[in-house]
């Protein structure tokens, strides 16, 4: 598939499986950060959150729409982590996520710069009851504590979804740090 054709979150609308999707800026965990999603993405509630993970820990912001073609979750937890400690976070989460996903096999992993924010950022392919899923993780320091953002997907749909999901990474904002970049 050539760049030209590959849909981008910020084209007019945006067909994910036969369905026109419109994305904007969406700001989550209770006004801290804001990410490009589709505009039709709600807060799963807890219920919907133990169903999708019925045997791992569940994300502690869930956000998808009735179609469900691609989920984004985000935990921020007790863990803390500076931006210089990205590199040490990354190395825990190849360690920890090959034990946590069936047949878990890391395809990339690397540092990128988002809208305000360093983020380390690690693709896997595993397995679910269901089916094969790609899954794009990243890390973040948010008030000196470690975020972990997913999205994932069909494995089948990573050809298109993968440019889409890194906008969607690349898209992230931390709120919470001041214009020169401090918090």
């Amino acid at each position: 598939m050539s760049n030209v054709n590959k849909p981008s979150i910020y084209d007019p609308c945006v067909m994910l499986h036969d369905r026109k999707t419109v994305f904007s800026r969406k700001t989550v965990l209770d006004g801290k950060v804001s990410l490009v999603m589709p505009e039709d993405f709600i807060l799963l509630d807890e219920a919907t959150r133990r169903k999708l993970y019925a045997v791992s820990d569940a994300p502690g912001e869930l956000y998808s729409n009735e179609q469900g073609c691609f989920v984004v979750g985000l935990k921020l937890t007790g863990t803390r982590l500076a931006d210089a400690q990205l590199d040490a976070g990354m190395d825990i989460m190849k360690k920890v996520f090959p034990y946590s996903a069936h047949n878990a096999q890391l395809l990339s992993a690397k540092i990128m710069q988002a809208q305000n924010a360093p983020l380390g950022v690690l693709a896997y392919a595993h397995e679910t009851l269901l089916e094969k899923v790609y899954q794009i993780m990243f890390l973040s320091s948010l008030g000196g504590h470690m975020l972990v953002g997913s999205l994932h997907f069909s494995l089948k749909d990573s050809e298109w979804m993968v440019p889409l999901a890194e906008e969607i990474i690349g898209s992230y904002c931390d709120l919470t740090k001041k214009e020169g970049g401090k918090e």
